[in-house]
């Protein structure tokens, strides 16, 4: 039934689609307007034509929008630039930087495969707003893309269990040289690509503001979404919150972030 809900604004007459259709060529509130492509915060990429299952292996316009979003300065004054890879919507750059291979990740998620009954306690009107607005721009990044990629065993290891704040603390440990680190192996597979951004503390947080996660940290600390107010993760923990309050408040605290992160990328998209 949720599904059904998803897609039911996919038709012709889809308001969102036609807005989008429209605003081609133009700038709009919260888009950016580059020849006919622009990058629209409130869109949803259920109402994208070409979604069928996953946005992040379907959707063109959401392989577009990463290029434009992600094509800008390194903090090292080296602009860097992304093409679209054809036969798949991952992202490629050769230059002397380096040769990367970059693919779209959702970073909002309802863990429903995981916490199937917590899920079933939320209203199918409330499931149905979640998913939507986890499913705009704001709630998706790249990632380098290989076997056995960062975007796969972040979803595999049960201690992350696909929370993108746990993620971003393995993030940051690996800029820190922290341990324990869950995903600290695939983490230093990916250093080239991590190290564009820098090293230490100021690559941390240089990362953070080259991809708009400002209002998911807290200087060097990362916020945690469940609301935990330690400073310091322990990934023995379950990964997930146990109970329906905990885990409503951990959807809402998710998409706080979401809408947050949609209110970065539009202003930083307008200034440039």
């Amino acid at each position: 039934m949720i599904q059904e809900l998803l897609t039911l604004d996919r038709r012709t007459d889809n308001p969102v689609a036609r807005r989008r259709k429209e605003s081609h060529g133009r700038t709009t509130e919260h888009s950016r307007v580059v020849g006919v492509i622009d990058v629209d915060v409130a869109f949803c990429f259920y109402d994208d034509p070409d979604f069928r299952v996953d946005a992040d292996s379907d959707s063109r316009v959401l392989q577009s929008w990463h290029g434009l979003l992600w094509t800008k300065e390194l903090p090292g004054g080296f602009r860097i630039e992304w093409s679209a890879e054809e036969e798949s919507t991952c992202l490629v750059h050769n230059s002397h930087l380096g040769n990367f291979r970059i693919s779209s990740d959702t970073i909002a998620s309802t863990h429903e495969r995981y916490v199937p009954d917590l899920w079933a306690s939320v209203d199918e009107e409330s499931q149905r707003a979640f998913n939507r607005a986890f499913y705009t721009v704001g709630g998706f990044i790249v990632f380098p893309r290989h076997p056995g990629s960062l975007n796969q065993r972040r979803g595999w290891d049960r201690s992350i269990a696909d929370r993108f704040d746990l993620t971003l603390e393995c993030i940051r440990r690996h800029y820190l040289e922290l341990d324990p680190n869950p995903l600290g192996a695939v983490l230093s597979e990916d250093a080239a690509f991590f190290g564009l951004f820098g090293s230490g503390a100021s690559g941390f947080q240089s990362y953070v503001e080259f991809f708009h996660l400002q209002d998911l940290v807290d200087g060097l600390s990362v916020r945690w979404l469940d609301g935990t107010q330690d400073d310091t993760w322990s990934f023995s923990k379950p990964a997930l919150p146990g109970n329906a309050i905990a885990y409503r408040r951990y959807l809402e605290s998710l998409r706080g972030f979401v809408e947050a992160r949609n209110e970065r990328i539009a202003r930083w998209a307008e200034a440039h």
